[in-house]
């Protein structure tokens, strides 16, 4: 295929910016980037808007108002099979005008898009709840600097996170402790082996005061990030549902809600194996930017590429949706917001939605932002969202 004469998709640049590529186009969309400077600085260009916020979805409407923005640019319009058909170096222009057609703006009115928002819905903050090896129960969101004595070990809680630290000379007792961290909360956690861990909302982590000699096991239910300290010796193990994960040092996210149909492993860094448990021979080793699914309904394991900050963004304050489905992210946003969400049609719940958005702000804002799309519409009342 000609250089000069390579022909794309419409779509091609948020494809590759979202992972939706075929090898094909992949390889094709590789080899003009390696053909030019420039064109690699267009496609730079675009990304960087695509990180600073873009609500582009990708829909019919956007598409074609887009186009009709871009006609005076010099784009030739080609149609086939109702896909717009345009050259490469075209479709790097419109890709970059069209995220920058996109943006939200400071001076844009939200109230048509979200009614009665008359009240602020303050985002999720540091709660959680933690359960002694005794059965003794502890807020450690309303209590402050508390201090326990348990199982060979210091354990400190500041309102803000759960410090674990063990006692030389101490003896080890068998100890378990619980953390529960509540919808609309999160919680930070350093276990007794220097481990770190984030855990989102809706989240339980049961884990032993002192790690054995032979292994250190943990039971995760719902969603959290380890940064394992590194131990060649004493492997690292989460057990979440039917899926057991083994590392022995490394960074990667486990989602694991009883809700959801399946399992996601995201790694960030190092190695994990992941696998069924009590089937060891279903397995599968990740390296880093690789994500494993367990699908309940079978429980085999796949994998794919992906970008791990889509996945692991909200332990650091973000929200990135990538194509995803409004049901999918409004699901996320109800349990750190901790309100209802009912859709007036359910086919509003397939509307396709990309945005790296503020996990702090006000739920109104959030709601604006997506609604700046305009797809959809959202009612307020109390704790109740309602999407027309």
């Amino acid at each position: 295929m000609p250089k000069d004469r390579t022909i794309f998709d419409f779509e091609i640049i948020w494809k590759k910016i979202n992972h939706t590529l075929t090898d094909e186009e992949d390889q094709l969309l590789s080899q003009w980037l390696n053909e030019s400077p420039s064109h690699q600085r267009y496609f730079n260009k675009a990304i960087r808007y695509y990180e600073e916020g873009s609500v582009f979805s990708g829909s019919k409407t956007e598409t074609e108002s887009a186009w009709k923005a871009l006609k005076n640019k010099g784009i030739k319009e080609r149609q086939s099979k109702s896909r717009w058909i345009i050259s490469l170096s075209a479709a790097v222009v419109a890709i970059f005008l069209i995220v920058t057609y996109f943006l939200p703006t400071k001076n844009t009115n939200n109230s048509s898009l979200v009614a009665g928002h008359t009240e602020i819905i303050k985002p999720g903050s540091n709660q959680a709840i933690l359960t002694l090896n005794d059965g003794s129960v502890h807020d450690l969101t309303a209590s402050k600097n508390l201090v326990f004595n348990e199982g060979g070990a210091v354990i400190k809680s500041e309102g803000t996170k759960l410090e674990y630290t063990e006692k030389n000379g101490a003896a080890k007792a068998n100890s378990y402790n619980t953390l529960s961290i509540p919808r609309g909360g999160e919680f930070f956690l350093k276990l007794a082996d220097g481990t770190k861990v984030w855990l989102n909302s809706e989240t339980v982590l049961r884990y032993p005061v002192h790690f054995s000699d032979k292994e250190r096991r943990v039971e995760l239910t719902g969603e959290a990030f380890f940064e394992v300290a590194k131990n060649e010796k004493v492997p690292f193990l989460v057990e979440s549902g039917d899926q057991t994960v083994k590392v022995l040092g490394t960074e990667f996210n486990i989602s694991s809600y009883k809700e959801d149909q399946f399992i996601y492993t995201t790694l960030v860094k190092g190695s994990v194996e992941v696998f069924v448990k009590d089937k060891a021979e279903i397995k599968q080793k990740l390296i880093p930017n690789e994500q494993s699914a367990i699908n309940k309904s079978d429980m085999q394991i796949s994998k794919r590429t992906v970008d791990p900050y889509r996945y692991v963004a909200w332990k650091d304050g973000r929200f990135v949706f990538q194509d995803q489905n409004l049901g999918e992210i409004m699901k996320t946003l109800s349990k750190w917001y901790n309100v209802e969400v009912v859709f007036a049609r359910e086919e509003l719940k397939t509307i396709r939605f990309t945005g790296n958005l503020e996990r702090y702000s006000d739920f109104g804002k959030v709601l604006g932002q997506i609604g700046k799309t305009n797809e959809v519409k959202f009612n307020i009342e109390n704790n109740l969202i309602t999407i027309r």
